[in-house]
């Protein structure tokens, strides 16, 4: 009977560990970041504005989501004319990697603090028009309830800079992770780990939360940051990244779908159409200063 009753503990312990146990997922793979992004939308290739019942309507293209257009937002002190025209984006090819985000920034010379974040033109949409998840490991992760570590495969050029992960969640907050310095050659593979993570569940503080119609919870990529120490050399700086992985313990297990609620009640898509008519309109607002800054900025490098 003691014999039997430990090895039904045996097998709980295992089950509990393998039910609750992190897993690792792509955050984002830049080899076929472009690819995913323009399957969303097949056409048209740039974003206009046009006229829909009387009304001006964004009709988004992919263009805009692509490598090639993603900023280099620089701080508020670096900023400057010459600067923001040097910093900018584009896909380069690795041997090692395929397509990879290859990035150039150009800091002030003097000694100061300066940092830049290297980050989309638009955010990464989390949910389609039907309130499902898309761009899922493309820079959307949903149901995480607590991450273990975040990692990043970047190539540096001995620059002792620092390199930080930033994650929104469905709350629009903001969650940074540092990954390291720069300072070496070649490819190398940087770790965030969660000092505070453990895989015993015992030991966890379960939290029960409501579930549907709130939004099951997810991370989206926001930035990538790169930090500038003002004793640190200024000027030109170029790194490329090949992707980025995120581990994490899901928020529910249990995912028999025996009823789909958003089909039945449809309380996420309304939400989400909310939001989407406020995002359109501020889009609508800055999508023409947008492509003119994007033209004169092209214009201003050759």
């Amino acid at each position: 009977m003691i014999r039997r009753l430990c090895i039904l503990l045996i097998f709980l312990s295992i089950f509990s560990s393998g039910s609750f146990g992190a897993i690792k997922r792509k955050l984002i793979d830049f080899n076929t970041y472009d690819e995913k992004m323009k399957a969303q939308f097949p056409t048209p290739e740039e974003s206009y504005i046009t006229n829909i019942e009387g009304y001006p309507r964004l009709v988004v293209g992919y263009k805009e989501y692509m490598l090639e257009n993603w900023d280099v937002e620089l701080g508020e002190s670096s900023a400057d004319l010459k600067n923001k025209i040097l910093s900018y984006c584009k896909s380069v090819k690795s041997q090692r990697f395929g397509n990879t985000l290859g990035v150039r920034i150009h800091f002030p010379k003097w000694n100061n603090n300066s940092y830049a974040l290297i980050k989309p033109a638009f955010q990464i949409k989390v949910y389609d028009t039907n309130g499902q998840f898309i761009n899922a490991e493309n820079g959307v992760i949903p149901n995480v309830s607590e991450v273990k570590s975040v990692s990043i495969w970047v190539n540096g050029r001995n620059f002792n800079y620092g390199v930080a992960i930033r994650l929104r969640d469905r709350f629009e907050n903001v969650h940074e992770y540092f990954m390291g310095w720069l300072y070496f050659d070649g490819w190398r593979k940087l770790t965030f780990i969660n000092p505070n993570f453990t895989e015993n569940v015992t030991a966890k503080k379960l939290k029960r939360e409501p579930l549907y119609p709130y939004d099951i919870p997810y991370f989206v990529f926001d930035s990538i940051v790169i930090y500038r120490p003002s004793d640190q050399i200024g000027g030109d700086f170029v790194t490329y990244i090949a992707s980025m992985e995120i581990e994490y313990t899901p928020y529910f297990v249990d995912d028999e779908n025996d009823i789909r609620d958003e089909q039945v009640w449809g309380i996420i898509t309304k939400r989400l159409q909310k939001r989407q008519e406020v995002e359109e309109q501020r889009l609508l607002e800055n999508i023409y200063l947008y492509q003119q800054e994007k033209k004169r900025t092209a214009e201003e490098k050759k």
